[in-house]
């Protein structure tokens, strides 16, 4: 099976799409990132990116915690389930042919 299949399969268990694995992508590697960093990274709206990290959050694949700074500003985490599929899918695109 092709890595791009394989991919795909993993993602339809979470009922995630491309866009939202990125997300994912980019918070497992900078846990802790807010929602305007996560979209100067993305190059993405912060409405596109607060619909894919609501999706993320009902699927259990990322927790948002506040600031004591500031209420309004949210900290992005990947939770165990999160880091799981990151890692999957991770050693799918290096290791697999």
């Amino acid at each position: 099976m092709c890595k791009k299949m394989e991919i795909k399969n993993e993602l339809k268990k979470y009922h995630i799409n491309y866009t939202q694995e990125e997300i994912l992508f980019t918070i497992n590697e900078t846990p802790g990132i807010t929602l305007c960093e996560l979209t100067k990274r993305m190059q993405l709206s912060k409405g596109s990116v607060s619909l894919c990290l609501k999706k993320l959050e009902e699927e259990k694949l990322i927790q948002k915690f506040g600031t004591f700074d500031d209420k309004r500003v949210f900290k992005i985490h990947p939770t165990k389930i999160g880091k799981d599929l990151y890692s999957k899918i991770k050693f799918i695109k290096i290791v697999k042919i």
